[in-house]
C-alpha cells in the first residue's frame, strides 16, 4: 500500500518534482533518442507536466531515467553529459521516493481501508 508523506517531506517531494521539471526542460533527456524534434519535445512536455502534477510519478520517472541514461551514453564527451547525469539521478530518486501527498497520485491512489467480513 503506497504511503504519501505530508508536511515538510511532502513539500520536499513537491520541490523535487519541480526541480525535475526544470531539469527536463533544460536538458531534454528524450533529445538523444532517434525521434523527430517535435516528437521529442512533445514527449518531454507531457512527461514534465505529469511529473509536476504527480500523475503516474513512479512510472514516468523510471522512463525519464532510462531516457536520461540513453542520452548520457550518446552525449558522453559533450558538456551536456553532467546535466543528464544529474537529471537521471533526480528522476531515480523521485521514482524511489514516490510523489508525496501533494500529487494527483495521492488523490487517485491514496490510502484505502480494507475490511474483511467473516
Amino acid at each position: 500500500m503506497p504511503s504519501f508523506p505530508r508536511g515538510s517531506p511532502g513539500a520536499g517531494l513537491l520541490a523535487l518534482r519541480l526541480g525535475v521539471l526544470a531539469g527536463m526542460l533544460a536538458c531534454n533527456p528524450v533529445a538523444g533518442l532517434p525521434l523527430p524534434s517535435p516528437v521529442s519535445g512533445f514527449l518531454t512536455g507531457v512527461a514534465a507536466l505529469a511529473l509536476v502534477l504527480g500523475l503516474f510519478t513512479s512510472w514516468i520517472a523510471w522512463l525519464a531515467g532510462a531516457c536520461a541514461l540513453l542520452g548520457l551514453v550518446h552525449a558522453m564527451p559533450d558538456a551536456r553529459a553532467m546535466a543528464l547525469a544529474a537529471q537521471g539521478l533526480s528522476v531515480v530518486a523521485l521514482a524511489l521516493l514516490g510523489p508525496g501527498a501533494y500529487s494527483m497520485d495521492a488523490l487517485f491512489f491514496g490510502r484505502r481501508i480494507v475490511r474483511i467480513d467473516e
